[in-house]
């Protein structure tokens, strides 16, 4: 009889672990394509995964333009340092101060740090550069925002 307590317990452990990824999941937000954006390719991801991140970003056949959150690039710099080699700009939209290894910012031509999404962009206009991908990466806060309005506002 107490075999079947621990079995369901054991069981009721593997739901509740499964409900919880499942909830987890579902929070986690695919990265979205949005067209062409001042001439670039343009995606949106809100709460990426570093690894994953690392990897789309290492995919791109363009040099990309990163619009992002400071800890989201120390992080992602911090443990794929080789990444600095397909970023063309890298800005900072939520700080103005950057805070990563100095050897990486020889890496990356274009690095800026600005308060507010909305200057973040409109800086970005003038690092425009055709045959780019133009990668723009936040928290949940952000999701919020119609980032596609915005995104077809700094295109005119």
């Amino acid at each position: 009889m107490k075999q079947k307590t621990n079995q369901l317990s054991t069981e009721e452990q593997l739901l509740q672990a499964r409900e919880r990824g499942l909830q987890e999941a579902a929070q986690v937000e695919a990265m979205k394509a949005h067209g062409k954006v001042l001439e670039m390719d343009t995606f949106s991801w809100i709460s990426p995964q570093i690894d994953t991140l690392a990897s789309v970003i290492g995919s791109f056949p363009f040099p990309v333009q990163w619009v992002a959150n400071h800890d989201l690039v120390k992080l992602c710099l911090h443990h794929y340092p080789e990444l600095a080699d397909d970023l063309r700009s890298v800005i900072i939209h939520d700080r103005a101060i950057l805070d990563i290894d100095r050897d990486l910012l020889h890496l990356i031509p274009n690095i800026a740090c600005i308060e507010g999404i909305t200057e973040a962009l409109e800086l970005l206009k003038s690092m425009r550069l055709p045959k780019s991908v133009f990668l723009f990466t936040g928290e949940k806060a952000e999701k919020d925002r119609d980032l596609l309005n915005i995104f077809i506002e700094i295109n005119r």
